[in-house]
């Protein structure tokens, strides 16, 4: 299926509207854009403005109303397929080079079941005959897109009794401790971002090791999946199984408060921002701890204890707090904001002077099994259809229409959205970001709030 819906449309990248569009509706000039594409953010240049898909009533640039395209947005491009992709794309992201790049190319959108699916085998047959009759008692992240997923899964194994229950996951972690401590054992499964299933649940012994529910194939062949070596959040065991690494922003600055209008890590200690800061309290790994991780992984840890001595910073409970203080013109800086809430202003029409922070962080979202989970079988029915081809695919179509990043797979032979390729990480260079769902991302987030205390006293 081509990227814009139709199947067996051939496609290109309009190189000066940025947009993917059917070869036969481009003619000599690019016609109105519907979907425009942002390249991948790096960690230094994560503070690119996020392009975002136009409602059915096209919004057209003032140029292209004068019947020209704007100005090419980047160098040449390559076919790969059915795709004309970027040469700037080619170059720095790499997401589909080599073979197992072309192979996933070549295969992406094919509807239906995965071919392990749909071929079958006796173990699989199996377990799905188990299955059959029980319930499946699944906490998952509050996303319209989880149910929306959750809801394709019902409709191809009817025979569960699947009962999802939408939880933020800095709730769900102390609630399942507190059961198990007295003895209560509700629930199977957990899909969500992975930082609290690996830094709370996972010390605290309520989850037990995912792999053991493995059945397919193409869930166990680590060939299937990038970062193979970080397909677990921890050396602890292999109790949280990522499916999708992508970059996130928790920041924003408006462009009229900043020196020469645009924030970096060299000038966001100028003297003119002081005061003018605001910090989501760092005092627990949520987004603004997150991203001073990142500014102290890249500057190092003093340029943080600047930020929160030097700079006299205001510090607010929440994200929303943090966002809206710099939509409203206060403070001209926000460390730990909302990124759906900045996306949702932009897509409105709005925030026209807030930008994104200039680095990003590296997330991961994924799934765990809980200890003496109640329906096993159910269980291993869920999480295989999850991490399979086919559930990845239906992971990323249905994300990409209600979230502003993050539809991509760590499958090799599944595509990210092309409107959501900003949040690829450069996965050459992974280890340039912290990643606040692993170990490594815990060393840096504590260090971060062992500051942040040790500075509010």
């Amino acid at each position: 299926m081509s990227p814009n819906g139709r199947r067996g449309a051939r496609t290109a990248r309009c190189p000066c509207a940025r947009t993917w569009r059917p070869l036969r509706a481009m003619p000599n000039r690019c016609r109105t854009p519907t979907t425009s594409i942002a390249t991948r953010r790096s960690p230094t240049t994560a503070g690119g403005r996020r392009s975002r898909p136009s409602s059915s009533s096209t919004r057209r640039s003032p140029a292209d109303r004068r019947g020209r395209c704007p100005a090419p947005g980047g160098g040449a491009a390559e076919i790969r397929g059915n795709w004309r992709v970027p040469e700037m794309m080619v170059d720095r992201r790499k997401f589909l080079a080599g073979t197992a790049g072309l192979a996933a190319a070549a295969t992406f959108g094919l509807g239906g079941r995965s071919p392990a699916l749909a071929e079958g085998s006796a173990d699989w047959d199996a377990a799905v005959a188990a299955a059959k009759g029980q319930s499946l008692n699944l906490i998952m992240d509050p996303f319209d897109a989880h149910a929306k997923v959750v809801d394709v899964f019902k409709e191809k194994f009817p025979d569960i009794n699947v009962q999802a229950n939408a939880i933020h996951a800095s709730d769900a972690a102390p609630k399942v401790i507190t059961e198990q401590k007295n003895g209560l054992y509700n629930w199977d499964t957990w899909w969500a971002v992975c930082s609290n299933m690996n830094n709370v649940a996972t010390p605290a012994g309520v989850l037990v090791p995912i792999d053991e529910f493995f059945v397919l194939d193409e869930v166990k062949d680590r060939s299937k999946w990038r970062l193979p070596d970080m397909m677990y959040t921890s050396d602890r065991g292999n109790f949280v199984f990522v499916h999708t690494h992508f970059l996130i922003n928790y920041g924003a600055y408006d462009v009229d408060q900043v020196p020469g209008g645009v924030l970096t890590l060299d000038n966001i200690l100028d003297p003119s921002l002081k005061g003018k800061i605001a910090i989501r309290v760092p005092s627990r790994p949520h987004g603004g701890a997150m991203m001073l991780a990142q500014i102290a992984r890249m500057k190092g840890i003093g340029e943080v204890e600047a930020i929160l001595t030097k700079m006299e910073p205001v510090f607010v409970d929440n994200d929303r707090q943090s966002t809206m203080s710099i939509i409203r013109g206060d403070k001209a800086v926000g460390i730990g904001t909302s990124e759906e809430a900045l996306f949702q202003c932009h897509d409105s029409g709005g925030c026209a002077n807030v930008k994104k922070f200039p680095v990003s962080v590296l997330h991961s979202r994924g799934i765990s099994v809980f200890k003496n989970a109640p329906n096993p079988d159910a269980t291993r029915i869920w999480v295989n259809w999850l991490l399979s081809k086919d559930g990845q695919e239906t992971f990323v179509r249905e994300w990409a229409k209600s979230n502003p990043g993050g539809a991509l797979s760590n499958r090799v032979d599944v595509d990210p959205d092309p409107k959501h390729v900003e949040s690829v990480p450069d996965f050459d260079h992974v280890g340039e970001y912290v990643a606040v769902a692993m170990d490594s991302g815990w060393k840096d987030l504590k260090q971060v709030i062992d500051l942040y205390k040790k500075v509010a006293g």
